[in-house]
């Protein structure tokens, strides 16, 4: 039950001015779940396919929650920082092993 993090992330699209559509709100407690059990996520999908409204409303859910006061851990401010993947190489981004030392340079 995503009672308060629910009623939250329909509060928040409503003041966005966006329609509290049920598949917009199941995606977002989807991201929550996913960032719950996982250390990083990336958002992959069509043009138009709410990435980022969904993860726009999520930052905005956790940090409310956390400032009414609600006791669940994982209701924390958030900061977030988009990359563009074109500016940075896959080792830059994720490390790499170097083929000759084989060390790993992150």
């Amino acid at each position: 039950d995503y009672g308060a993090l629910q009623e939250t992330i329909e509060a928040v699209m409503a003041e966005k001015q966006l329609q509290v559509l049920p598949a917009l709100v199941k995606k977002t407690i989807q991201l929550y779940e996913t960032m719950v059990v996982r250390h990083g996520v990336m958002l992959v999908g069509p043009t138009g396919g709410a990435k980022t409204t969904t993860y726009e409303v999520l930052q905005r859910c956790l940090g409310d929650l956390k400032k009414a006061g609600h006791d669940d851990y994982f209701y924390q401010l958030v900061h977030t920082y988009v990359l563009n993947p074109k500016a940075v190489t896959m080792g830059e981004l994720y490390g790499e092993v170097n083929k000759l030392t084989l060390e790993w340079k992150d």
